[in-house]
């Protein structure tokens, strides 16, 4: 170990800048009841409290990080969860302890699927405030950066805002740490790059110094984005399709409001929900609290594109679905209906059937394959009624063809 980066782990102890909360997070924020027999917490008074916090972080109140340690609520049956208020207000508590970090707010999130939500501006860090910075080490059982990768990048950051150096945004964004050795635990990956997102900020409203013609700065490597496409998605792509995290000093989308919405789109692909193109257009997700990072927006976005286009060309046809082994997966299908200048079959003929193929493909006796291939049905007396006739005529074929397999 050479003494420079032994000095720099003298002056960075592992502590970090908390996950800071905005307004928005204090107003938004929900709790769960507490587990059956247990006692909650108040919650009116919880919500006055952290309608005072809320006030604190606009700047029209003063709550401290003690008052918070100190604040006791009344058992309430039921009531919030204890343990998620306790864990919330230690968030809380970090911070209306954190400066200058807790003044930072950073722009809303981009891109067609982007909340728009106003912020405040993030602060400008200085050289003492990065020299000043603490690092928590990673939760057990994980691996955090490199201690000395990362001590001697902020010392360049350091040099950087005294006028020493050259470290541009780009590069912050797009540097890349190695993981701590084995035996070693390193500094939290979250936390150092929830402060690096505050050195982004910063560098980005610095003007720049003029970089010296002997040093050309490399190209920054490209992130593969899921392109158009041409062949059609499957429910097995939405199921298996992985973002990654956003660059540094942008904080993506809420990962658990994109998979949510992946979950609609997988079961609209399977014929299981009717989710349509234009829900796909105008879905909205929020970015995830300061200091955490979401799915990249860029990714997000151009998957979606993807899904957009084609669900505008209509419901999924039956030889996009897997294969129908089931009474169950047979009523999870959602027969479109038929188009409003056109007359569809009966839907009571066509349900009868089903439920016919259903009661065989369970192994009781029920419609055998021949009967299928035959079935024929009445259409409906006026347009816009029944079940589209094409789609229908796609799927018997299918259905009789697995009653076949199995030897009905």
């Amino acid at each position: 170990m050479d003494r420079a980066g032994y000095d720099a782990r003298q002056l960075r102890r592992p502590a970090h800048p908390a996950p800071l909360l905005t307004a928005q997070d204090l107003r938004q924020v929900t709790f769960h009841r507490p587990p059956p027999g247990l006692p909650g917490y108040d919650e009116s008074q919880v919500d006055a409290f952290l309608d005072r916090v809320e006030e604190t972080l606009r700047g029209r109140d003063d709550v401290t990080e003690q008052d918070v340690r100190r604040m006791r609520f009344r058992p309430a049956r039921p009531g919030y969860h204890a343990a998620e208020v306790d864990a919330f207000l230690e968030l809380v508590a970090e911070t209306l302890r954190s400066t200058p970090q807790r003044r930072q707010a950073v722009a809303p999130a981009t891109g067609a699927h982007a909340t728009s939500t106003g912020m405040r501006p993030a602060p400008r860090l200085t050289p003492q405030d990065v020299r000043g910075v603490r690092f928590h080490k990673p939760r057990p059982g994980n691996r955090g950066y490199e201690e000395g990768e990362i001590d001697a990048f902020l010392e360049r950051i350091e040099a950087t805002l005294r006028g020493q150096d050259d470290l541009t945004a780009l590069e912050v964004q797009e540097a890349e740490f190695g993981y701590a050795p084995a035996g070693q635990v390193g500094y939290d990956e979250d936390d150092v790059d929830t402060f690096l997102d505050l050195v982004v900020v910063t560098l980005e409203r610095t003007p720049p110094r003029p970089a010296p013609p002997a040093r050309p700065v490399p190209p920054p490597p490209v992130r593969p984005r899921p392109g158009p496409g041409t062949r059609p998605l499957t429910a097995r792509d939405v199921r298996t399709v992985a973002f990654g995290k956003p660059a540094r000093g942008s904080r993506g989308y809420q990962e658990s409001q994109v998979d949510k919405f992946l979950d609609r789109i997988e079961k609209t692909l399977l014929g299981q929900d009717d989710l349509t193109a234009q829900e796909v257009r105008e879905a909205r997700f929020s970015r995830p609290i300061f200091g955490r990072r979401g799915y990249d927006e860029t990714e997000v976005d151009a998957f979606l594109a993807r899904v957009e286009k084609q669900l505008g060309e209509g419901p999924p046809r039956p030889a996009a679905l897997p294969p129908i082994s089931s009474w169950k997966q047979l009523r999870l299908i959602k027969i479109p209906l038929a188009a409003p200048n056109q007359r569809g079959y009966r839907t009571s003929q066509v349900d009868r059937v089903l439920e016919e193929v259903g009661i065989a493909l369970d192994g009781m006796i029920g419609a055998t394959s021949a009967e299928v291939a035959k079935a024929r049905f009445a259409l409906s007396l006026m347009a816009g009624q029944g079940y589209d006739c094409d789609y229908v005529d796609e799927l018997m074929p299918l259905l009789a063809e697995e009653l076949r397999r199995r030897g009905r």
